[in-house]
């Protein structure tokens, strides 16, 4: 609880810190949405708090030269208007699917950049400085494809329930001294997209860089009408 309470504050300080931003000029930033998500629908444009979900992405990219967000709707091209976004144009067929990514995301033709960052739109919480570190970290690296990883300390089990990272000869449970894991944050995609048009795919798994993060809040991402309630709930204690 204190952790969480420590990242609440640290949260609402970073507020009104002013940054740095990164603006790489082979490096365009985007996102995209639609309204008819199928396990919670029009997550994006709904009001969230006194704002929308969509809003509190827009704002942050909006900062950088080079931001895009993929949409079909007019109301996504009204807030793109709003926070200095580029509106590109999804197809009806595009906002109907989950696959391909390939034409889920196939807007990105338009975009002219040799590298691209993919922003996850439904992680509110996800701080403005994150993503900046996150691309320098990508720079230093040398433009090599990269994501979020976090850092999870507890007791896991494979899909058969046989332990992971813990041995079956353990005496007391104690998440201090188990070996971590780490899950895929599902939040920030750094790809090359010349090879993603080529491939359909962002990146050769066996030839990714991963950045490591261990906040739990910042990642919490809106799938379910639960997950809507829960992060707004959240929002509204941060932000008051």
């Amino acid at each position: 609880m204190q952790i969480i309470k420590n990242t609440l504050v640290s949260m609402k300080s970073k507020n009104n810190k002013k940054i740095d931003l990164t603006n790489h000029k082979d490096i365009s930033i985007f996102s995209y949405g639609r309204k008819n998500s199928q396990r919670c629908p029009n997550k994006l444009l709904r009001k969230f708090d006194n704002t929308t979900v969509v809003d509190i992405l827009l704002k942050k990219l909006g900062q950088y030269d080079q931001s895009y967000f993929g949409g079909y709707d007019k109301e996504f091209k009204e807030k793109c208007e709003k926070h200095n976004v580029k509106f590109l144009q999804r197809t009806k067929r595009s906002v109907n699917i989950d696959y391909p990514i390939s034409e889920c995301i196939g807007f990105i033709k338009e975009i002219d950049s040799k590298y691209l960052l993919l922003v996850n739109s439904c992680l509110p919480f996800l701080e403005l400085e994150t993503i900046d570190k996150f691309i320098k970290s990508v720079i230093k690296a040398k433009f090599k494809s990269a994501s979020l990883i976090l850092k999870r300390d507890n007791y896991f089990f494979d899909s058969n329930k046989k332990p992971l990272n813990f041995s079956t000869k353990i005496k007391t449970l104690n998440t201090k001294s188990v070996k971590p894991i780490y899950e895929f944050a599902n939040a920030l995609y750094f790809f090359e997209k010349d090879y993603f048009l080529k491939n359909n795919k962002y990146w050769d798994w066996n030839k990714m860089n991963y950045v490591a993060s261990e906040n739990k809040i910042e990642f919490l991402d809106i799938d379910t009408e639960d997950d809507f309630i829960i992060t707004e709930s959240l929002w509204k204690n941060i932000k008051k």
